[in-house]
């Protein structure tokens, strides 16, 4: 009989001091590529430059949380930049329209806007059964089509955004801008749901181990669906944003800004593989990514090499976490080399087991 105690190796608690020990890396590569920056580089510690980093970085935080959701559940959605190119024009359209719409009411309508497409991304998934890469594949068409037939080839301009709208980007609330507040809020209620509340736990045991996680009653297809409205209530939420920080919408906002957001979710941790990851470490994934390439810029090295980073720490990042995945899975064997022997069995058979332990016990 397996007891609580010999599960610890493969109990959440392991894969949770994973993900920590992730975010701190993550963290110190930060710290050191900042320092380095800024001692070789004058131009990297002005003042305008944190600025624009940080505010870059806050847009894409923002969608690269809810994509990090998505990843975490084993899926992943290519359309989240056509989700905000799309909010971006449709949402700042209609707030500069109506008279009474002030900023409740705009985020209002890019979270319903956004979660609306997300869920369309669910419902290929799980009613037509679909691959997530196919289907978002074909909703990034869909929905960049659709941007091109609603701008009807014009733009949105600043000076028909309402004044909240148009100057949010340089608000700031106790001397911190505004869309560094708006990512933050973003990163610290993802986190709790995912880490204290049921939903969570079970979008990482989906992501673990689908086929374990129907097992014990989970789901699947009412957390996929909820997994892709979060992404794509961020993504619109984000295209509010897009529309503040650059004013001029098109056809082609948001071209491209997928692979940045996965880049920065899988930089930070998120694994491509499911079951592991976290949203803060996502958003320190967007805050390295914003940072690497304004060290690019000041080198004057080409957008096109900057393009290729991010590909490259994909690659990268999804190799790393394949070796260390493998250590983690060691056979038992290898365990009772290291020490570790189940404990004796506890009087009435076996110690209770968490929701979350059992699924973790299973997964494995």
């Amino acid at each position: 009989m397996i007891t609580a105690e010999a599960t610890t190796v493969t109990s959440p608690r392991r894969w949770s001091r994973m993900v920590r020990q992730n975010e701190f890396g993550l963290l110190m590569l930060l710290v050191f590529v900042t320092i380095v920056a800024a001692l070789t580089l004058p131009g990297f510690r002005t003042s305008s430059n944190i600025s624009e980093i940080f505010t870059d970085s806050s847009l894409v935080i923002v969608v690269a949380v809810g994509e990090a959701v998505v990843i975490m559940a084993r899926q992943i959605d290519l359309s989240v930049g056509a989700i905000l190119g799309l909010s971006a024009y449709l949402v700042g359209s209609a707030v500069g329209h109506i008279g009474f719409a002030g900023p409740v009411v705009g985020v209002l309508l890019a979270l319903l806007l956004g979660a609306a497409l997300g869920l369309f991304n669910g419902l290929l998934i799980v009613g037509v059964r679909m691959p997530a890469i196919i289907a978002t594949l074909a909703t990034l068409s869909i929905f960049s089509g659709l941007q091109d037939v609603v701008t009807h080839g014009s733009q949105l301009y600043a000076y028909q955004l309402p004044a909240w709208l148009a100057h949010m980007e340089n608000s700031n609330l106790l001397g911190i801008g505004v869309f560094i507040w708006i990512a933050a809020a973003c990163v610290l209620v993802v986190s709790a749901l995912v880490r204290f509340t049921r939903w969570g736990r079970d979008v990482y045991a989906l992501g673990s181990n689908p086929e374990a996680a129907q097992y014990l009653g989970i789901s699947a297809t009412r957390r996929t669906y909820q997994a892709f409205a979060v992404c794509g209530a961020l993504a619109g939420l984000g295209g509010l944003m897009y529309a503040s920080r650059y004013g001029n919408v098109d056809a082609t906002a948001g071209s491209g800004f997928e692979l940045t957001v996965i880049a920065a979710a899988v930089i930070g941790g998120v694994s491509l593989f499911g079951g592991s990851g976290s949203p803060l470490g996502a958003a320190l994934g967007a805050i390295l990514l914003f940072e690497l390439e304004s060290a690019l810029a000041l080198l004057k090295i080409s957008i096109f090499a900057q393009q290729t980073l991010e590909g490259a720490a994909i690659v990268i990042a999804v190799a790393v976490y394949s070796l260390l995945s493998k250590r983690l899975r060691r056979p038992a064997a290898s365990r009772h080399r290291m020490g570790l022997r189940p404990a004796a069995p506890t009087e009435g058979g076996g110690g209770s087991h968490s929701h979350a332990e059992s699924t973790s016990l299973v997964s494995e």
